[in-house]
């Protein structure tokens, strides 16, 4: 529920400005109708400078052509869908046929008849001028530009545009021809200069491989140069045949220690086999390759036998006779060769002991002196190509160097032939290709003055400076200007409508004008005023008038409204609570007798004191009770129990209580007295109020609880009761004391006051509606 609150009245406060901003646009509306004989005087007023200018402006004419651009693409994959440079062409394309260069050059080729536009005026202002009237317009999202120019003369605006477009044209195409002319010639230059070194290095090259011996292989293969290749296999060779030496003195080293110290040899046998060779050991040895041979196959036997063995072994048992079979065949294979290498053995047992050691010693010697002199030789051959290697090295690094820089210039020269080859088949094409579509023509019709244009100017200037100056005399002229805007500003009804009456001679009675003329027409306001407050729908027994200034007719107003009211049967009480100047005691001519600031001082309780106070006037049912002798504080005196007293007493003894209480702004008392009443009504003189002054009166009023039936607009002429509130002063101030030299219709002629008010634009003290005790007295109300 809080929330729901909350947004309904964050709701209200949106459309707050909303409203105001319709009401404040209303009203304007409101006042430019009334006023609208300004606006129209602004507008023939304009009407007249257009005639007139109209009438003495210079013809123009104007011609136009419209040129179609398109670009010549050469890399179309490049410029597909490139909206941009398309853009960006057709600006540049539109500003270069207004650039000065090409006016220039339009300008030597016109005839003298077409250069009405430039006569008299300095040669150096032509090309100015004419950019002035010259207009160039790219169409949007096309390739189209209009170009159009004003003249004096139909066939000079023709004539003009014609020669704009032929030298934009020969610009276009002499630019691009020369540039692409002296492109050519630099690149044709650069190919030869390049194509001269190229043949050079390339003689060079060729002339070195010849002397160097080189052997042209393709760069993608991995081979090595044969001198150099030679070289390392001779390294390689030369490295092997030491490490044979080596361990062939290794070997003989271990031998002859180990016949020294009379150990077996035949640990040995198996190092000699790598060293002296197999064959030779064997031979040596006294034994054969076809020995180890018989061993090797009864060795294959047995494994084959085994394998056999084990896989009928999971099938059959032992006793089976393929088991038994296999089993004997196995036996007799190992037992034959355990004792061929046993006969063997004997063999090569009984040979160590003869001549086995001195045998392999001059074997091992042997090898270890041949493998010497092969190491002297490959040493001895490895050491020229090394230095033939070398010395070929440094020809090929100066080789490949001479290589590289053929190849270098080679891509150069390809790379400028290509740019060349460009250049050429574009030579006579330009980057545009700009075709006239539309010749220019002459146009006897004037585009300029156009009646249309200048009727709508005219009507616009007109409405727009009349609005304005509307607006400037609503801001000088700080007056409400109609009833409908005193309703919307103030928002309070407009109850009467009251004109400047005429003083009637006399006095007192004499003097008011629904008693001394009840039929005339000026007394019907008054009536109307006493209906408006009967029919406001609330309780009107206590009725306070007020006004925001003094001078406003309060004073007639009250003395008029409470006339009609007895008039229609009603008894009426008037209290004159204006203790400072007070106009009803002064038009009554009751000064200096006992009235309200006596009752509220006496002691008396109103009820006792009061009547014997009330004075009867000539009206049947209207009673006058005036203000007394004065006070020093009337604020006080109004706001104390006894004059609420005093309102209660008056109010179950009358039908009607009007309360005339001073201006609003001018002192406190109306507001004190407006928590007591039941509505207040207040006195406006459309021609002399402010609207400032007017809405801060009913804001004081509703600022301490007191509801504003509504204004009363006094004083109105015959002119702006026509016409509306129109045609008042500016300017105001007032003063207000105490004093009873009033004239005869009170504060509608003030004198001199004795007092200073202070202006309704300081800060005013309000007095705050006093809360109900239970020991105050109950405003009795009458019995109907």
């Amino acid at each position: 529920m809080i929330n729901s609150d909350f947004n309904q009245n964050q709701a209200d406060a949106d459309f707050m400005p909303s409203v105001d901003a319709v009401s404040a646009v209303a009203r304007f509306v409101g006042i430019v109708r009334r006023r609208k004989q300004v606006v129209i005087a602004s507008v023939v007023i304009s009407g007249l400078l257009g005639m007139t200018y109209f009438m003495l402006a210079t013809r123009k004419y104007a011609s136009t052509a419209e040129l179609l651009i398109i670009q010549q693409k050469q890399d179309h994959l490049a410029t597909v869908g490139d909206h941009e440079s398309s853009e960006d062409t057709m600006a540049t394309n539109r500003k270069l046929i207004s650039s000065p260069i090409v006016l220039q050059n339009a300008i030597k080729q016109l005839a003298p008849q077409h250069l009405i536009d430039l006569v008299g005026k300095p040669t150096h202002e032509w090309v100015e001028t004419l950019s002035e009237n010259l207009s160039a317009q790219v169409t949007r999202r096309t390739n189209f530009i209009d170009v159009t120019y004003r003249s004096k003369s139909p066939d000079a605006a023709a004539a003009v545009v014609r020669a704009v477009i032929n030298s934009y044209l020969q610009f276009v195409q002499e630019k691009h021809q020369g540039t692409a002319g002296d492109a050519l010639h630099s690149l044709l230059q650069k190919g030869a200069e390049l194509e001269a070194k190229l043949t050079e290095k390339q003689n060079e090259l060729q002339s070195f491989s010849q002397e160097v011996g080189h052997l042209a292989m393709s760069q993608d293969d991995s081979a090595v140069e044969p001198t150099i290749q030679r070289a390392l296999r001779l390294n390689d060779a030369l490295m092997d045949v030491q490490q044979r030496r080596l361990e062939l003195q290794a070997t003989l080293a271990s031998i002859d220690g180990a016949l020294e110290r009379g150990e077996d040899i035949n640990q040995y046998l198996v190092a000699m086999e790598e060293s002296v060779g197999r064959q030779l050991m064997l031979s040596s040895l006294g034994l054969s390759s076809e020995d180890l041979s018989v061993i090797e196959e009864q060795q294959k036997q047995i494994l084959t036998l085994q394998a056999e063995l084990s896989s009928l072994s999971k099938f059959y048992g032992p006793n089976h006779p393929r088991i038994l079979d296999l089993q004997t065949s196995i036996a007799n294979s190992e037992r034959y060769v355990r004792e061929y290498r046993a006969n063997l053995g004997n063999q090569s047992n009984g040979m160590a002991q003869n001549h086995l050691g001195p045998v392999v010693k001059r074997m091992l010697e042997q090898s270890v002196e041949q493998t010497w002199q092969k190491e002297q030789q490959m040493s001895a051959s490895f050491e020229e190509a090394r230095k033939e290697a070398a010395r070929h090295s440094g020809d090929l690094v100066q080789l490949h160097m001479l290589e590289r820089e053929v190849t270098r210039l080679e891509a150069q020269y390809d790379l400028l032939f290509e740019k060349i080859s460009t250049v050429d088949m574009r030579q006579m094409q330009a980057p545009i290709q700009a075709t006239v579509v539309r010749e220019p023509v002459p146009d006897r019709v004037p585009v300029s003055p156009q009646i249309r244009f200048l009727v709508f100017i005219c009507l616009a200037s007109g409405i727009a400076v009349g609005t304005a100056i509307v607006y400037v005399q609503d801001i000088l002229d700080d007056r409400f200007s109609s009833p409908e805007e005193l309703t919307s500003q103030l928002g309070v009804p407009v109850l009467a409508m009251v004109r400047n009456l005429t003083p009637l001679p006399g006095e007192g009675m004499d003097t008011v004008h629904t008693y001394k003329l009840p039929h005339a027409v000026e007394t019907e306001a008054f009536r109307t005023l006493r209906t408006a407050i009967s029919l406001s729908g609330t309780s009107c027994e206590r009725l306070l008038i007020s006004s925001s200034e003094p001078g406003d007719g309060k004073t007639t107003i009250s003395v008029n409204l409470s006339v009609a009211m007895a008039q229609a049967g009603k008894r009426t009480l008037v209290i004159d609570a204006d203790l400072r100047k007070p106009g009803f005691t002064s038009l009554l001519k009751l000064k200096g007798r006992p009235g309200v600031a006596d009752v509220l001082t006496s002691g008396l309780s109103p009820s006792e004191s009061a009547p014997s106070m009330v004075v009867e006037t000539e009206v049947p049912g209207l009673d006058v009770l005036p203000v007394g002798l004065r006070r020093p504080n009337p604020a006080e005196l109004l706001s104390s129990n006894e004059f609420v007293e005093l309102l209660a007493w008056a109010d179950s003894q009358y039908d009607r209580v009007i309360v005339d209480c001073p201006p609003v702004l001018a002192v406190s008392d109306a507001q004190v007295v407006g928590q007591l009443v039941d509505g207040a009504i207040l006195v406006v003189r459309p021609e002399k109020n402010h609207r400032r002054s007017v809405i801060r009166a009913v804001e004081s009023f509703q600022s301490v609880g007191c509801n504003v039936l509504g204004v009363v607009a006094n004083a109105l002429s015959d002119e702006s009761q026509t016409y509306g509130y129109g045609g008042y002063g500016y300017g105001y101030g007032y003063g207000y004391g105490y004093g009873h030299d009033e004239e005869e219709f009170g504060d509608e002629v003030a004198d001199e006051p004795l007092e200073t008010i202070p202006h309704p634009s300081t800060k005013m003290s309000v007095t705050p509606r006093r809360k109900t005790s239970p020991t105050d007295p109950i405003r009795p109300r009458r019995a109907a």
